[in-house]
């Protein structure tokens, strides 16, 4: 029979597992919203991924402080030219999204 012993072998494999499940959920949300911002603005998807860049501390609408991830891609104007973007997640929800090429464009998105 199982004791309460084999529950602390088996509970850091699930906290992991839900971690792992959580973060995959996040970077598909990311990346559906990073390829609807440059087809919306007629900008190319460089390579068609995300990079998770890092964790960080930002404003929402409600001026609260939430702990978001940061996830960075490469886009193009011309074809011939390579820019950095950042998307800015809170949880499942897009908080912001930064391009960076020239002049640095912001778009905020109420949540």
């Amino acid at each position: 029979m199982y004791d309460i012993y084999d529950l602390w072998f088996v509970l850091p494999f699930l906290l992991l597992l839900m971690y792992w499940w959580g973060t995959s959920g996040q970077k598909s949300v990311a990346v559906a919203a990073a390829r609807a911002y440059c087809t919306e603005r007629k900008l190319q998807l460089l390579d068609q991924t995300l990079a998770f860049h890092r964790f960080g501390f930002e404003r929402g609408s409600q001026k609260q402080r939430r702990l978001c991830r940061i996830y960075q891609f490469d886009y193009c104007l011309t074809g011939a030219d390579r820019h950095k973007g950042e998307i800015v997640l809170s949880g499942y929800a897009v908080l912001r999204v930064i391009l960076h090429g020239g002049t640095v464009e912001i778009t905020e998105y109420d949540h």
